[in-house]
């Protein structure tokens, strides 16, 4: 009987220990931010009025996510992330899109999970994932400019051309030392396939980054492609500057852009930094003219969690530069004055 009773116990201890360990070996971890920004701006949109609003963020916008790992052992793991984008001020999805174009689907009232959605396998030889997922444009790009491709339209400049992210891709990174090497391909399934390839290289102060994204339209009849080339250098341990130029064409419109932005990130105290960007936007051939943007922004960091940001910014289009969402008359100069409180969990 009390063998009996010493074999039970022994293998109830080990089905413990052996759940123990998977366990250990395994996580998904919840995160998320919830930032909501005030806004007034001058001569905005086709209303060409003060305009005053209370929105998502201005920088990093607010998201619901859960990203997990599985340790295979021999340098294997499972991976997975699912992210979703929310509008705090409605409680709406965001990332909408009407019709389907450039790698993105329709979704028309916004995506569960429209931020990221994808698995993957990291191996001693790198890493592939498959899923809905950033484009190596909108992830490099973001290594050259003060804050990564802004929430806001009227600070960002980079993103409106080069599609943020794209459904159905299959993208695979290597890294050895200093240098990272990344491709991606997405599948067409009727809203645009697309390619990409790019890199990294990164030693002590020099951070540097390339890449070249070519997209076709939902019925192939067009593809635009996109190049760009920056980087940083940290000058001081609090002071870094960065450059940047990103290059977009068309096969069959005439349509170029030359993106042109420089920018500074200074860390005033631990809790304290400032930022400044100017961007130009050249298009030319088709509707030539440009657009100006200037902005400085200073964000204040009560703890790791929880913030407090301001930030002025002006834009002025020239020449025949197309009419943008947030301001249509040209030759008019826009000055923006934002703020805004953000929690990260």
């Amino acid at each position: 009987m009390n063998s009996r009773h010493l074999t039970l116990g022994s293998l109830t201890l080990s089905a413990l220990a052996c759940a123990t360990a998977a366990q250990a070996q395994s996580n998904v971890t919840i995160y998320g931010t919830v930032d909501v920004s005030l806004r007034r701006a001058t001569h905005y949109g086709a209303s060409n009025q003060t305009y005053h609003s209370e929105g998502d963020a201005v920088f990093s916008p607010s998201r619901f996510g859960l990203r997990g790992s599985e340790d295979l052992g021999g340098g294997y793991k499972g991976v997975f992330l699912l992210e979703q984008g929310l509008d705090p001020s409605s409680g709406t999805l965001t990332m909408a899109t009407a019709t389907p174009n450039y790698g993105n689907g329709v979704a028309s009232t916004g995506r569960a999970w429209g931020r990221e959605a994808w698995v993957g396998l990291e191996t001693p030889m790198g890493t592939v994932t498959l899923g809905r997922q950033y484009t190596l444009a909108h992830q490099l790009s973001g290594r050259f400019q003060p804050f990564p491709n802004p929430n806001l339209d009227a600070v960002s400049g980079f993103s409106v051309h080069h599609v943020a992210r794209q459904d159905n891709m299959l993208k695979v990174r290597y890294g050895t030392g200093p240098v990272v090497v990344m491709a991606s391909v997405t599948a067409s399934e009727g809203n645009g396939k697309s390619w990409a390839a790019g890199g990294s290289y990164t030693d002590g102060p020099v951070d540097v980054a390339t890449y070249y994204q070519s997209m076709d339209s939902f019925n192939g009849a067009e593809t635009r492609r996109i190049f760009g080339i920056g980087g940083s250098y940290a000058i001081t341990s609090t002071l870094k500057g960065m450059v940047g130029y990103m290059k977009r064409s068309q096969r069959v419109s005439v349509q170029e852009n030359d993106v042109y932005s420089v920018g500074l990130n200074y860390q005033l105290t631990t809790a304290v930094t400032l930022m400044a960007n100017y961007l130009q936007d050249r298009q030319s051939r088709l509707n030539p003219g440009k657009r100006h943007m200037a902005y400085l922004a200073v964000d204040y960091a009560f703890s790791k969690r929880t913030g407090v940001y301001a930030e002025v910014d002006t834009n002025e289009l020239t020449g025949a530069y197309p009419a943008t969402a947030f301001l249509s008359v040209r030759g008019q100069k826009q000055v923006g004055v934002s703020t805004g409180m953000r929690h990260r969990f």
